[in-house]
């Protein structure tokens, strides 16, 4: 889910002329058309980042389109745990780059 995250945010984000820093955010990444929509539908501001209130809804809208994570998330009601993993500076917003540096911690954790 992390991948997906780091990959939709960059994809909305270039939509508005916004190119991700790193070519990680779309290396062997290939979003569905849902994830595309779950991020634009929750990022109701359009301020290209999620608050807790837009990422619980990008979760439940990932969950609705059968996204296992997202459903792990959704069933444990762990949105609070999910967002405090990636938000490391605790600013109470998830950037690209957070999702990013998510993303680069969870593949070396395997």
């Amino acid at each position: 889910m992390r991948n997906r995250i780091i990959l939709i945010a960059s994809l909305a984000l270039g939509l508005s002329g916004w190119t991700p820093q790193s070519s990680l955010a779309t290396a062997n990444l290939k979003p569905k058309k849902s994830e595309i929509a779950a991020f634009l539908k929750a990022d109701v501001n359009k301020d290209r980042v999620l608050t807790r209130k837009e990422f619980r809804t990008f979760v439940r809208a990932m969950a609705d389109f059968g996204q296992s994570t997202a459903r792990k998330i959704r069933f444990f009601g762990a949105y609070g745990y999910a967002f405090n993993v990636i938000d490391k500076n605790k600013d109470g917003i998830v950037t690209p780059l957070e999702m990013r540096n998510a993303d680069e911690d969870f593949r070396k954790s395997k």
